[in-house]
């Protein structure tokens, strides 16, 4: 009698976990978090209950209880799962090392997991090690994995690896023949015709490269307003004149921030790359220490009010506070260096912010032909639900042109100093313009930066292939292969 009270809540135990998984498949994360914590006799205590629960955290956008709960899993139970939830939760911050160093603890504790192989290969391939990304998927090409999903997987990471390589044709054919299988999820099916697009590109089959895009471009478009979007900025410019920002709270003296702003793929990782290449500066990639003091000072202004007023509590030691914070963190990033770049999207929007927050702060902003910067948008993957506008080449145009309305009131506005650079120049005349940005960043110029491809930070962004090799100058003018696609747009004016 005694041994069947042991099994029972075995076997219950099973059943929910079982039934969990079901539900988290069928999309009700709810009710699974809900049956994890009623249904598992030590729901605090099972190390798997724990896992399950930090899947739905990242399904349901918690990072923090993602990253907690799957700490305490491991605590418990040294597992592959728990490392590669932790590696994704860093890889959502943009940490492409220490995701890696997780990827790679997982594959130590089963080396014959095949999951844990494929996400350690991604994410070697986001850091640029290419030929090590091969070594670790090595045994799967030798003993393919027999579950469909993973089969797909490693075919995709195939393509990938043989495309990295320029091997376009061969990428296309093995991506064809075994990635495209049927069967493959919409998240699946979207990477892998973007990887497709990215192919025929480079093999010059335009408008083939087009037609994937438009095709995973569809399959998760957000709604976009042009109209509401030049009236989000209208309002922003508003609220932001000289008269309301001299009233804002002062924050923290520093030189150390530099931002670089722009639209995604105008060349802003190139300028973070140029800047961390020089042995007295670093790049902190997408820093998102503005956003969040952005998110807190929202919830706490009363509109109705006018500035310092309308921040309530949130007045000028609590801006220098912040402030410090701010660049204590990107000393702790990286200590010694005398500026740091932080690259983020957000930057164009929080450059008033930006301004009293870090009132020695540098802005580098970066320009590049509308056209190309749409062609570039469409035919990457970015996340519709944070760009919505990055799915049609129209919705670019409005973005574009909303963007540099906005530049130029800061220009007109702020008292920090602005640098605009032209991506065309740039990659055409690198001695000149690659010594500007460090002049104005008030460094001696060093010819390390020349050779910013070499230096070894990990990026985790569309640009990191490009700018791991040497400069080129083929993507200034990508445009016209997509003349038939370009010609039915109205562009916005692009002063060069």
């Amino acid at each position: 009698m005694g041994g069947s009270k042991k099994r029972a809540p075995t076997a219950d135990r099973a059943q929910v976990l079982a039934r969990a998984r079901g539900l988290i498949d069928a999309g009700r994360s709810a009710e699974a978090e809900t049956l994890l914590r009623r249904g598992l006799p030590s729901p605090s205590k099972d190390a798997e209950g724990l896992r399950l629960r930090a899947r739905i955290a990242e399904l349901e956008g918690r990072p923090a209880d993602m990253k907690s709960l799957a700490e305490k899993s491991l605590r418990i139970q040294s597992h592959p799962e728990g490392h590669l939830i932790l590696a994704q939760f860093h890889l959502r911050h943009g940490d492409v090392e220490p995701a890696r160093i997780e990827a790679a603890r997982a594959v130590e504790i089963d080396p014959e997991d095949a999951n844990a192989r494929l996400m350690h290969a991604a994410i070697l391939l986001e850091g640029g090690r290419l030929e090590d990304a091969d070594t670790t998927i090595a045994p799967l090409r030798e003993a393919p994995p027999a579950d469909a999903g993973l089969g797909r997987r490693l075919g995709y990471t195939i393509a990938a690896i043989h495309t990295r390589r320029g091997e376009h044709q061969a990428a296309l054919e093995h991506l064809d023949a075994n990635a495209l299988a049927p069967g493959a999820s919409p998240p699946e099916r979207k990477a892998m015709l973007a990887l497709r697009a990215k192919i025929l590109d480079h093999l010059g089959r335009y408008d083939e490269a087009f037609a994937d895009a438009e095709r995973f471009n569809a399959m998760e478009r957000v709604t976009f307003s042009p109209g509401q979007y030049d009236r989000d900025v209208d309002r922003m410019i508003e609220r932001n004149g000289r008269e309301q920002l001299e009233r804002f709270p002062t924050g923290f003296q520093s030189d150390l921030p530099v931002l670089v702003s722009g639209m995604p793929r105008s060349g802003t990782s190139l300028v973070d790359r140029i800047i961390d290449a020089h042995p007295e500066a670093a790049g902190a990639g997408e820093f998102t220490g503005l956003e969040r003091f952005a998110a807190k000072l929202q919830s706490a202004t009363d509109p109705s009010k006018s500035p310092p007023a309308c921040f309530g509590e949130l007045q000028s030691p609590q801006w220098r506070a912040e402030g410090e914070r701010y660049v204590d963190r990107l000393e702790a990033m990286h200590p010694g260096a005398r500026r740091v770049v932080n690259k983020s999207l957000s930057n164009t929007n929080l450059l008033g912010l930006a301004s009293r927050l870090l009132p020695g702060v540098r802005v580098i902003h970066v320009v590049r032909d509308p056209r190309d910067v749409a062609i570039s948008c469409v035919m990457g993957e970015f996340r519709p639900a944070v760009m919505p506008w990055t799915t049609r080449l129209d919705w670019v145009a409005t973005a574009w042109a909303a963007m540099e309305r906005l530049m130029r009131h800061w220009h007109a506005v702020l008292d920090v100093p602005i640098l605009d650079v032209r991506y065309e120049r740039l990659v055409a005349d690198p001695d000149t313009e690659f010594r500007r940005i460090i002049d104005f960043i008030d460094l001696p110029w060093d010819e390390a930066c020349l050779d910013f491809h070499t230096t070894g930070r990990p990026l985790r962004t569309l640009s990191n292939d490009q700018v791991c090799r040497p400069l080129y100058t083929s993507s200034v003018g990508r445009h016209r292969h997509y003349d038939a696609a370009i010609s039915t747009i109205d562009w916005p004016d692009d002063e060069a």
